[in-house]
């Protein structure tokens, strides 16, 4: 029994990769149009990007076969940042998925074969932790999509958990929602597949194994609880402590 289990896992991720190839080239062939398209015209071409990047990751949804329940909170305006707490990479397909947003992500990303590509052409803006000099060129680029009222949605805490708790923020991008002051509107993912940690944790594995877990795994159900926006803070760190306080609070609240 367990052998038949786990070839219908192996032949589940079998299937869901080769439906998944050419969808994402497809995508991958859709970013690269509209850059040509829209080369002139960086807002315009955020504008659109900004559709299709939602629809993808619905579709990523749909073949991951991840059920996502949205406890609705007040309404995301266009132009927020959202603050999300991050446990793996079905974070980015939940999020994006909830919310048409451009995403703040790891530089690293960029060398990853395929999903560097994809990501690139999907304005992701990257950052690199190592740099510190590189702050004001990723605050600048975050408050360019937002006054082009497009949504950014940033893990502040720097790295992926094992999904027990929230870390500590890092602050230093908040500063782009405070400077234009935008709505900083925090989210709550909670995965509820009963392991300990969840499948969707990508955490002391590589990233190989971790996508392997996600494609044999048969559904995966997430929340997504909206807080209350928070704006008028002229303080980044103040401001970020508030955000890690009323996320860390309602997490720890609802843990399974």
């Amino acid at each position: 029994m367990r052998h038949s289990k786990t070839a219908m896992e192996y032949l589940l991720a079998i299937t869901r990769i080769i439906l998944l190839i050419p969808i994402y080239l497809f995508f991958g062939l859709l970013g690269l149009g509209l850059l040509f398209i829209y080369f002139f015209s960086k807002a315009n071409y955020y504008r659109t990007v900004i559709f299709f990047l939602q629809l993808w990751a619905q579709c990523s949804c749909l073949f991951f076969n991840i059920k996502v329940k949205v406890s609705h909170g007040p309404k995301v305006v266009p132009g927020s940042l959202i603050i999300a707490n991050h446990v793996g990479v079905p974070d980015i397909f939940v999020m994006g998925a909830c919310f048409p947003s451009f995403f703040v992500a790891k530089s690293e990303i960029k060398r990853w074969p395929g999903m560097g590509w994809l990501t690139q052409l999907g304005a992701t803006i990257f950052v690199d932790r190592n740099r510190k000099q590189q702050v004001r060129s990723t605050v600048n680029q975050i408050q360019y999509r937002l006054k082009a009222k497009c949504s950014v949605i940033l893990f502040p805490e720097a790295q992926a958990t094992d999904g027990k708790s929230i870390l500590p923020f890092k602050s230093s991008h908040f500063e782009a929602a405070v400077q234009l002051e935008k709505p900083i509107v925090p989210v709550v993912i909670r995965y509820h597949d009963n392991k300990k940690p969840s499948i969707a944790c990508w955490y002391n594995i590589n990233f190989l194994t971790h996508l392997v877990r996600l494609l044999k795994q048969k559904q995966l159900d997430v929340t997504i609880q909206i807080l209350p926006s928070l704006e008028g803070e002229v303080d980044r760190k103040i401001l970020a402590k508030k955000c890690y306080d009323v996320m860390q609070s309602s997490y720890l609240a609802s843990i399974d």
